[in-house]
């Protein structure tokens, strides 16, 4: 019995998490409820572990392509690469960044965020 306690505790907690000020919906708190409202909150938490994973990867991306792209920029002159702002990963975010090349990466790169410079020959 105190296996099915301790899952009331937890979902509890978890509703209280998910509802934050707002108050929490009546149900009626049995062993069939409290197995079902547990096993949706494991999933919330394996779900928020997952997105959580994603995006510190994203931003481990972003940070690798933006030193990528001054490289390019400093190695080969005449464009400023500037940041790219996390709307563009949202905007793109159906790509697969895996399926592209380095240079094809690099383009995407320029395509959202060059700025033409005179080239010291240009001049």
């Amino acid at each position: 019995m105190e296996a099915q306690e301790e899952k009331e505790a937890q979902v509890a907690a978890w509703l209280k998490k998910i509802f934050g000020d707002h108050p929490i919906p009546q149900y009626e708190v049995n062993a069939r409820t409290t197995e079902i409202l547990h096993h949706l909150s494991e999933r919330n938490r394996i779900r928020d572990r997952d997105v959580h994973l994603v995006i510190e990867d994203l931003k481990q991306k972003a940070s690798e392509y933006e030193a990528e792209g001054a490289t390019f920029s400093q190695r080969h002159g005449c464009f400023s690469v500037s940041s790219v702002a996390s709307s563009t990963f949202r905007e793109i975010g159906g790509t697969k960044t895996t399926d592209y090349t380095f240079e094809e990466k690099i383009g995407v790169l320029f395509r959202f965020n060059a700025e033409p410079v005179p080239c010291s020959g240009e001049n």
